[in-house]
């Protein structure tokens, strides 16, 4: 196992709108949502109804990031019964979590069953924990290894 420095602190995810390919509804518009986790800790966007393949929300998540690299999507659409999975997605965030404080715009490929289902896109936005000499930010050394499955 190998070390690598990270920087702790507060990362803010919006998932804004996406552009699907595949489509769960035979008859109507699919009512897609976006699951965001990160470690253990899951965030869901409210329901857009009857948005079909081009959804948009305006809902913000914040998240204590430690040691994680890896933030896992879910597009899912909202039956009565049981929400068909549209399709999953990650982004690898080290580089996005860097002492600069700047919102970044980024495009997560959505995959269903190993094939392309559309695009999220979000923007992520991260505040370092200031543990340093002069309140600056401090990367912190930890061993690299991330699973995570969303529930």
């Amino acid at each position: 196992m190998g070390m690598q420095y990270f920087f702790t602190g507060k990362l803010v995810v919006r998932p804004t709108h996406a552009k699907l390919t595949r489509d769960t509804e035979f008859f109507g518009k699919m009512d897609p949502y976006v699951k965001v986790q990160l470690g253990e800790r899951i965030f869901r966007t409210r329901i857009h109804q009857e948005a079909g393949k081009t959804p948009s929300w305006t809902d913000a998540f914040q998240f204590a990031r430690k040691n994680e690299v890896v933030l896992h999507v879910q597009v899912c659409d909202e039956d009565l019964i049981t929400d068909d999975l549209v399709g999953t997605g990650k982004l690898s965030i080290a580089e996005y979590c860097t002492p600069e404080e700047e919102r970044k715009k980024v495009t997560v490929p959505i995959y269903y069953k190993g094939k392309p289902a559309g695009e999220l896109f979000m923007e992520i936005e991260f505040e370092p924990d200031k543990l340093g000499p002069g309140g600056k930010p401090k990367p912190v050394a930890l061993p690299i290894y991330q699973s995570a499955t969303i529930k």
